[in-house]
């Protein structure tokens, strides 16, 4: 019996010494930090007055199309990459998840073990 307390001491005593010290995580980048999209020339309606043909019409579009383009592939990026970093996240999480189930599935299979051996 004293050397299942003792066991299970020093099991309960090291995932302590674990709490204690966490590993500190990587800072995420800052807002400010990430690229901002850099499509240019950002339209800018030029006013009734300079709209004189269906030339100009036609030039104002194709700006504003360039730039819609521009910004949705910017934002699909940014999307992309954020979901990769969800995934790896998750990813730490089950593998952290089952070391602590396999952790503790052998710290009983040691106890059991032990009481058995106890009990011979």
């Amino acid at each position: 019996m004293k050397r299942t307390l003792i066991a299970t001491g020093l099991a309960l005593g090291s995932l302590v010494a674990f709490a204690q010290e966490p590993a500190k995580a990587p800072e995420a980048p800052k807002a400010s930090e990430i690229a901002p999209a850099a499509c240019e020339p950002k339209p800018v309606y030029p006013g009734v007055d300079k709209i004189k043909s269906e030339a100009d019409v036609d030039k104002l579009k194709v700006m504003v199309k360039k730039y819609q383009d521009c910004v949705k592939a910017y934002v699909t990026e940014r999307n992309a990459t954020a979901k990769a970093n969800t995934e790896a996240g998750n990813a730490a999480v089950r593998e952290h998840n089952a070391v602590m189930k396999k952790f503790v599935d052998d710290q009983e299979a040691a106890k059991k073990a032990q009481e058995e051996k106890e009990k011979k």
